[in-house]
């Protein structure tokens, strides 16, 4: 049975969301021949979203949103980074989760209006003896269904050197990374209490399972009157800006910029 368009809404949707979408000339720095998808007539249609990830991927006016770097309990680490359009409406997502197995993931999703079009999932399987890697692409109509999924496999970091053919369909859910940029659920960013590694200080923030810890340098008011008060604050939600900092000698961690007692 051939797949189709949920709706011939969906083209002209994507076909509104290209044309709108800002980009900059793009760079004449060679590079790698990347295998892309060769759409059968089946699928022809698709192109289109390709066409929509390619403007949001070449866009420089887009705004960068890094979200906070968060460990669960088993030591599995996570974050996400968003694009904003113009009018502040994500644009792109992209999650990057670190499983003590070995597993690696790093999944993008694209938005159009507020709705999920394509997701992406990278997967690298370290953990086996002869570590391989899969790509998996996914398209969704406006009702969020699954129009067609694409998969290769590799044996090579760069998945990308590899064809991509017909897979079955699956739904790559993008709630964990929108979670994460919204600090909301699992990743709301409570007042846990402090600690000290490697020379610095940290104030420690999260849930019973995500945390996250952003260094300081100086004790400001509030860092005093938390530190005065620790079990009366403690579990109670912070709003807090923070700077991710790479060292010389590779070292990274977030920097507390402000931080405020969440008002909702």
């Amino acid at each position: 049975m051939k797949t189709y368009f949920a709706s011939p809404f969906l083209l002209v949707f994507l076909s509104i969301c290209l044309t709108n979408c800002q980009n900059e000339p793009a760079s004449h720095a060679p590079k790698v021949e990347k295998k892309r998808i060769d759409f059968s007539d089946e699928f022809k249609d698709l192109v289109v979203f390709e066409q929509y990830v390619k403007k949001i991927d070449e866009n420089k006016q887009l705004q960068k949103i890094q979200g906070l770097f968060f460990t669960d309990s088993e030591g599995n680490t996570n974050e996400a980074t968003a694009w904003l359009d113009a009018d502040m409406n994500i644009v792109k997502i992209k999650q990057i989760e670190n499983l003590t197995s070995g597993k690696k993931y790093e999944r993008t999703f694209y938005f159009c209006d507020g709705l999920k079009t394509v997701s992406q999932q990278i997967t690298a399987h370290y953990e086996r003896k002869s570590p391989y890697f899969s790509e998996e692409r996914s398209y969704y109509s406006t009702n969020g269904s699954v129009i067609a999924t694409f998969q290769r496999y590799s044996k090579q970091e760069d998945v990308s050197l590899s064809a991509l053919s017909v897979g079955e369909k699956h739904a790559c859910s993008h709630q964990t990374a929108l979670d994460m940029i919204k600090r909301s659920g699992d990743f709301e960013t409570c007042f846990l209490g402090f600690d000290e590694a490697f020379g610095r200080k940290f104030l420690v923030l999260g849930t019973s399972n995500q945390s996250t810890t952003v260094a300081f340098n100086v004790e400001s008011p509030i860092l005093k009157q938390l530190k005065n008060n620790e079990k009366s604050y403690k579990n109670k939600r912070f709003d807090v800006e923070f700077s991710p900092i790479t060292e010389p000698d590779g070292f990274t961690f977030q920097a507390l910029i402000n931080l405020s007692e969440a008002k909702n």
